[in-house]
């Protein structure tokens, strides 16, 4: 596994070992960045369920002021920091937190703050991935740039996305990426009129 672009392109980045991780695949990851496109640079980015990293690393490596890398196994947050430390990160540019994606997510949305570029990698088939959708559509949408929930291409819709959200689904072989993005107050404002 490598960087695909950026200041860090090119470099190795270790995975974190077992049956229960499934890291994003290069293609799959260079897609996600072309469809973000422009929100990257300087943008605050959270990588939940972050496994060795790679997404979050991928968005530093591409301009991003900051990544919160959140992950429940202590094992991945290691290889997130040995990660880090290859690229030769900056300390002030990333924080690593022990938590459950979902209730760390909820928390950060009712904090309110800069507008997250939300990059969410849960294991296929559980709970989390669930989770980390009701957090996102129950949270504001002002504290939303865009989430990206990367799910199996065979999940099916999610479930009741509210107005206040777009949803846009890519396929890539078994993968899927939903973005989910706010609705622009202005043209919610004239649906209701």
């Amino acid at each position: 596994m490598r960087i695909i672009g950026g200041t860090w392109r090119g470099r190795r980045l270790d995975s974190v070992r077992g049956d229960q991780v499934r890291p994003t695949t290069d293609r799959v990851r260079e897609s996600l960045f072309n469809l973000l496109a422009g929100e990257v640079t300087g943008a605050a980015v959270v990588d939940l369920c972050c496994g060795s990293g790679a997404l979050g690393l991928e968005a530093l490596s591409r301009g991003a002021s900051r990544v919160d890398f959140v992950d429940l196994a202590p094992q991945s947050l290691a290889t997130v920091r040995a990660n880090l430390e290859r690229c030769d990160a900056a300390p002030e540019t990333w924080a690593l937190h022990r938590a459950d994606a979902a209730r760390w997510l909820n928390r950060r949305l009712e904090a309110g703050g800069v507008p997250l570029l939300i990059l969410a990698d849960p294991p296929y088939g559980g709970k989390a991935a669930m989770a980390l959708e009701r957090a996102i559509l129950a949270g504001p949408p002002s504290a939303v740039l865009v989430a990206v929930l990367e799910r199996p291409a065979d999940a099916g819709e999610i479930a009741a996305a509210p107005e206040l959200w777009l949803l846009d689904v890519r396929t890539y072989g078994r993968t899927a990426l939903t973005l989910i993005r706010p609705r622009d107050p202005v043209e919610l404002e004239a649906r209701h009129d």
